[in-house]
């Protein structure tokens, strides 16, 4: 896919999950080094980026919704997604075979160039890779 089309960004990876983890705690999985330049051999890669395989990700293109303290409903949780509402079906379809119907912690990324193609029953800072949807 060419990194200059714009319609990549149009794509919305989603995570959906259970996390128990204090705020920080969660938030830390995402954080991004900016003491060090990329190319330095001691530049930190975020757990996130490490997850999917990417040296570093854009804050423009990431939502982290704040983890909910208690399990919230599919449908209330992708009401803060950017997932077309056509998309609504097959996301929840997604989460039933995982074996997810309720969640507290939801996040996305928008780059239908980035592959995720680590297995299904991974877990990402307690989040399944629920799939690549059409944003809205």
């Amino acid at each position: 896919m060419d990194p200059y089309d714009i319609a990549r960004y149009d794509k919305v990876h989603l995570w959906i999950g259970t996390n128990l983890a204090p705020e920080p705690e969660y938030q830390r999985y995402f954080e991004l080094d900016y003491s060090a330049e990329l190319d330095e051999p001691a530049y930190r890669v975020c757990g996130f980026c490490k997850d999917i395989g990417i040296r570093w990700y854009d804050e423009d293109f990431i939502g982290i919704v704040p983890r909910a303290e208690t399990l919230m409903t599919l449908d209330d949780l992708l009401r803060q997604a950017p997932v077309d509402s056509r998309e609504q079906d097959r996301v929840k379809a997604k989460c039933t075979e995982l074996g997810i119907d309720k969640a507290n912690a939801l996040f996305w990324y928008c780059d239908g160039a980035t592959v995720i193609s680590r297995p299904l029953k991974t877990r990402y800072n307690g989040l399944a890779y629920i799939g690549l949807f059409e944003g809205n």
